[in-house]
């Protein structure tokens, strides 16, 4: 007889036992699959929230910018940034291209001025590939071809303004000269940063140009892709295209330029691995204790196979080959109710907070991912096998007279 049978016969022959165990793991395996799915949805947000909170998947500036600590208005400039955008528009991978001058400044009302964070953007283009006009909470988000900005509620709060009032920025230009310009204030963002909320200051690139003197000129440019996973071959390929009419141009990808991503990202590393490594010795001491119990009640079958000439390391196999078997097949039990509690959680609705960086809630969605069941699987069939492995191996060294008249 095939050993794996005889495995499975013993499994059925001890079927409370047997069921018992599989619902342990059944229980491990979901717990770990739902929380890898769980997790995956949380990167998955963190990653969208990074890209559209301005970055794009791909961000375009000259090579100095990116390592200076310069703060100087329009420092490294991207001159003649009409062509500069059509050439990146034209990549057929390229869903949106977002300009933006940054910029820095005074905004008065008359009766007081404060510092603000300018950021001049192409109102269409920020609206396709940035989640900064959703957050817009009182009037509306920026149109082409207006004087006009967006203020955060901080600043707009300090300032004592609301849609629909004029306000004068005052900033430097490159050439060191002071520049005033009249906007109307035409809404109002609730930034989730509170420092930046308290200083943030939208217009169009052609108003920021005017302001600053600098017109068809960008600080950087933030390229958003049709699809996730081609950052690294599209900017290479971006790059070579520009390089002979911009030289000094360099990328970056958003997962370079995301420290906050990259920060939390390890940190829910951290808890769902700890969450894991609990689970698996909770689950393990419960199989232990579980198979120790069964192999306690069958010492007396032990001594009989010892009788008859098996050895104890076929004993010890035998049980092994029962846990691993049971480990399998509480697995599979576990993978149909992760399926069922997974297409209940999805069709359910909840909505779940913004996760950090981001403005929106999302919808709670456990993510099918791969590597969790692999290694919910894998976990549990080896934590079977090695919980059988102990007692089997003490009940095989037993002396066989003492194991056949165990009580």
């Amino acid at each position: 007889m095939n050993r794996w049978t005889l495995a499975a016969r013993n499994l059925v022959r001890h079927r409370r036992r047997s069921v018992l165990t599989g619902a342990i793991v059944a229980f491990g395996f979901t717990a770990l699959t739902l929380a890898g799915g769980f997790m995956a949805q949380s990167f998955k947000g963190l990653r969208e929230g990074a890209i559209r909170s301005g970055l794009g998947h791909i961000q375009f500036a000259d090579a100095r910018s990116f390592d200076s600590t310069a703060t100087g208005t329009l420092a490294y400039p991207i001159r003649d940034a009409a062509t500069f955008i059509a050439t990146l528009a034209r990549d057929a991978r390229v869903r949106a291209v977002m300009p933006r001058v940054e910029f820095f400044g005074l905004a008065g009302n008359g009766a007081a001025s404060l510092p603000f964070m300018g950021v001049g953007v192409d109102p269409a283009a920020e609206a396709a590939g940035s989640d900064i006009p959703r957050t817009v909470v009182n009037g509306r988000w920026l149109h082409a071809n207006e004087r006009a900005a967006v203020l955060g509620a901080g600043l707009a709060r300090a300032l004592g303004v609301h849609t629909g009032d004029t306000l004068t920025l005052l900033a430097t230009t490159p050439a060191g000269s002071l520049n005033a310009l009249d906007v109307a204030v035409v809404g109002i963002a609730n930034i989730p940063v509170r420092a930046l909320d308290d200083r943030y200051l939208a217009t169009s690139v052609q108003t920021a140009g005017e302001l600053l003197d600098t017109p068809d000129t960008v600080t950087r440019v933030s390229v958003l892709l049709d699809r996730d996973g081609d950052e690294q071959r599209v900017a290479t390929r971006l790059r070579e295209t520009l390089k002979e009419r911009f030289p000094g141009i360099e990328t970056r990808r958003w997962d370079e330029l995301a420290e906050f991503y990259a920060q939390v990202r390890v940190l829910y590393l951290g808890i769902f691995g700890f969450m894991g490594a609990v689970l698996v010795v909770v689950v393990f001491l419960a199989a232990f204790n579980a198979t120790l119990m069964s192999v306690a009640e069958r010492t007396r079958e032990i001594g009989t196979l010892r009788a008859i000439g098996m050895r104890q390391r076929d004993i010890r196999h035998q049980f092994v080959r029962e846990g691993a078997l049971a480990g399998l097949t509480g697995s599979i039990a576990g993978a149909l109710l992760t399926l069922l509690i997974m297409l209940g959680l999805n069709a359910s609705g909840i909505m779940l907070p913004a996760p950090p960086g981001a403005t929106r809630a999302i919808p709670l969605h456990i993510e099918f991912f791969p590597w969790a069941w692999l290694f919910a699987g894998a976990a549990m069939t080896a934590t079977l096998a090695i919980a059988a492995w102990f007692p089997a191996r003490r009940a095989a060294r037993l002396p066989i007279v003492e194991a056949l008249g165990h009580v």
